[in-house]
């Protein structure tokens, strides 16, 4: 069986994340100004988000393992999806218009109400089928 996250794929996720950042502390202040440099490091993790949130339905999970029905199963992983997808694109967004005082607020809300959204679809699925 193919799985989901590899830990190759999240090795690589992290040395994006980490690479990012190091090129990010290098360029500022002198080539990138220092709110830039924190709003492309934001952007850069709501990014991130979205790749993970974009595999998420496609991972599968043994039907022996399953609590539910498949349809219902993947349904909920196919919101789930979604949901974080729709999350990380407005966590970005947040990083690179919201105001500088606010742009960890508003991305952070936008992304936790997609979280929960997703956790509360998943447990209701798990919470019916038991």
């Amino acid at each position: 069986m193919k799985r989901a996250f590899p830990l190759g794929r999240s090795v690589l996720g992290a040395a994006i994340i980490i690479g990012g950042a190091a090129v990010l502390k290098w360029a500022a202040p002198e080539y990138l100004s220092p709110e830039w440099a924190q709003r492309l490091l934001g952007a850069l993790l709501g990014f991130i988000v979205v790749v993970y949130a974009n595999v998420l339905p496609k991972s599968l999970t043994q039907l022996a393992r399953l609590r539910c029905s498949p349809a219902a199963e993947q349904a909920a992983r196919r919101f789930a999806g979604w949901s974080l997808v729709l999350g990380g694109l407005g966590y970005m967004l947040a990083m690179l218009l919201a105001p500088l005082a606010s742009m960890y607020l508003v991305g952070g809300t936008l992304l936790a109400v997609a979280l929960a959204a997703a956790l509360l679809r998943c447990f209701g699925v798990r919470s019916t089928a038991a």
